[in-house]
Order: C-alpha cells, then structure tokens, then sequence
C-alpha cells in the first residue's frame, strides 16, 4: 500500500513525529473557530490519538500531513474515515493553516487523497461536508470534482443554532476521470 502521493506542490505522508503533529495541531486550532464553530482537542487527546500509529490507524480516523514541496513544511492535514473490508464509502477533510491559503495545496492533498483512497481501499464513493458559511471550502470540493449531493444538519452548532452543511461526493468512476491520475507521484 503507498502512503505517499506527490504532486506539482504538495504530498500527502505520514507525520514524522509527534512534535510535526503537534506543530500543525497548533497553527490550525484558530481556523476550525470561523467556520466550524468551537471545536478544540486538549493536547493530551491530541497526542493519545497520535500515539498509536501516527495518524494512520485511529478507529475513528486517519490523517496525511500535508507538506509544501518548495520549503518541507508540513502545512496542514489530510483526514478521512476509518477504512475496514466492509466499507464502500468513506469521508474526506483537508485543514490548511490560514497563512497557507490561496495557493492551491488544499485541493491539491484533496486530489492525492482521492486517489490514495480508491487506489487502496475497494469504496466506490468519497464524501466530503462544511458549512454553508465556508464559500471557499465548497469551491475547493467542486474544482476536485466532488459535486453537491444534499444538506444535511443536526451536528454543527454555532452561534446557538444547527447550522446546515452541504454534503458533496464524488464516485469513484468519476474519479477514474480526473488528470490527477496521470501525474501524481506514488511512493518516496
């Protein structure tokens, strides 16, 4: 199975270590606030979920930093639902620190996460949600191909109310047609 995917700017990969995790954890926590209302993990449950296999073996989920190939730096995650045999679908989130916005790395991880997904697991739909709020969130989903499915509400709560949020997916015979495929870099 590869875990790293390249390309023209960024690859997705395991994080190196605890402190990268940690690093990113940090730079991202004020991003989640604007649009996702208030969401924040203790440090210590930051670093329990990390521990077992890097971000890549949690039950619930499973995480790619996502590093800038000019400079290293890990910029942000790429996240998806925890994968088993039975699945055919999972869920995808791409978190990229403010400073890093606007130059193409979010959708460019969203792009080799899909195909690090359907090349590695047998599911035949990817979905992705945000908030109705987020205009480049749902810009980003659109410009790799995910299209609006539908709303769905009852789990975000912001500003004391239920917030809708659009649901966008993507299947995997649309996937098959996306130029991603063609130029990514699978491997070290």
């Amino acid at each position: 199975m590869q875990v790293v995917y390249t390309g023209e700017r960024t690859r997705i990969r395991p994080f190196r270590d605890l402190d990268e995790w940690m690093k990113v954890q940090g730079a991202l926590e004020s991003n989640f606030n604007e649009f996702w209302g208030d969401w924040h993990w203790a440090e210590a449950q930051k670093k329990k979920e990390f521990e077992p296999g890097g971000m890549l073996s949690t039950d619930e989920y499973s995480c790619f930093a996502i590093e800038r190939l000019d400079t290293g730096e890990a910029v942000g995650f790429e996240e998806y639902g925890a994968m088993n045999p039975a699945r055919t679908n999972t869920w995808l989130g791409t978190i990229i620190a403010r400073e890093h916005w606007g130059k193409g790395f979010g959708r460019e991880a969203k792009l080799l996460n899909l195909c690090y997904l359907f090349e590695n697991y047998p599911i035949e739909c990817v979905w992705s949600d945000t908030t109705d709020e987020h205009s480049r969130a749902k810009a980003g989903l659109e410009a790799c191909g995910l299209k609006l499915a539908g709303k769905h509400y009852g789990y975000l709560y912001k500003g004391g109310r239920l917030l809708p949020s659009p649901c966008y997916r993507i299947l995997r015979d649309e996937w098959e047609q996306l130029p991603i495929r063609q130029s990514v870099k699978r491997g070290h």
